[in-house]
């Protein structure tokens, strides 16, 4: 049977905070697409063209728009909670103009399906990285190894030390989630110390809070990408306030500065292998998708 005449469905997806919302009629989504590009690797989206089976719900000119090089590409996300959910291209065919990211759909689980790859680094001009100039990193061991990482547009730079090199047999605790933020962001995550992680531009991020409201997750203004999580800054009495878990999750890991290795800059991401925890079903208050 053609594509053309093949069953569709509709699927409903939105942004974590869900100022954006919409809904796209396809064949059943069974595979997505990967692209090597210098965002998209930073970003981590899956892609769809859904071709005029999008239908934007709400918050479509809320988005914050981001493009580079030659400008032929426009990345839009969520300005509160930085998911990434669209890109355009008003120069590609008829059908092929705008991609959605598959990870922002309710119903597709991008560990389950198919996913293709794209050989997007050819396209365009190369991309240079983003330089980090701030001090290395301290931490309380001798040894180990720097990696360098940083937005997109570079406005925040990074450096992050480990006991480990994170090539070849590491001993570091690599992880991907699937909790109602992760999975839509596509994280690999890193659990550095505080000590070994400094980050500069600082002040070009955004921070979101969800749920129990004692993290926050850290991405650029200006790009989208993000960068790292850390505790949300709290009195002594907003921590004894918090539900019992959420304060001892606080107390024992508030030295955690949880960095994604999707920000590191010439990395190879094949060569790690995350655990894939199930932080969807953990945790209170549970998410409800709009």
């Amino acid at each position: 049977m053609a594509e053309t005449e093949q069953t569709t469905r509709t699927y409903r997806g939105n942004c974590h905070c869900a100022a954006f919302i919409y809904e796209i009629t396809v064949p059943e989504i069974k595979f997505a697409t990967a692209c090597n590009c210098s965002i998209c690797v930073k970003k981590g989206s899956l892609y769809l063209f859904p071709g005029e089976g999008l239908k934007i719900i709400k918050g479509g000119d809320d988005l914050v728009s981001y493009t580079f090089g030659e400008g032929n590409y426009t990345h839009q996300f969520c300005g509160n909670c930085g998911n990434a959910v669209l890109v355009h291209n008003p120069k590609s065919p008829p059908g092929m103009k705008t991609n959605i990211n598959v990870r922002t759909l309710q119903d597709v689980d991008a560990w389950k399906i198919e996913i293709r790859q794209y050989d997007g680094a050819k396209v365009g001009s190369p991309y240079v990285p983003p330089v980090y100039s701030g001090p290395e990193p301290t931490a309380e061991f001798e040894g180990g190894k720097v990696y360098h990482g940083s937005c997109h547009c570079g406005a925040v730079t990074a450096a992050v030390k480990v006991k480990d090199a994170l090539e070849g047999e590491n001993k570091e605790l690599i992880m991907e989630c699937n909790c109602s933020h992760c999975r839509r962001g596509g994280y690999i995550w890193l659990y550095p110390k505080k000590g070994q992680l400094l980050v500069e531009g600082g002040e070009n991020l955004t921070h979101y809070t969800y749920g129990s409201h004692v993290w926050r997750k850290s991405f650029c203004k200006t790009c989208g990408v993000f960068v790292f999580s850390e505790p949300r800054p709290m009195t002594e009495e907003e921590v004894a306030a918090l539900p019992e878990a959420a304060r001892g999750f606080y107390l024992t890991k508030g030295d955690w500065r949880p960095f994604t290795l999707r920000a590191l800059n010439n990395f190879d991401l094949s060569i790690v292998k995350p655990i894939q925890a199930d932080g969807w079903g953990r945790g209170d208050p549970k998410y409800v998708n709009p």
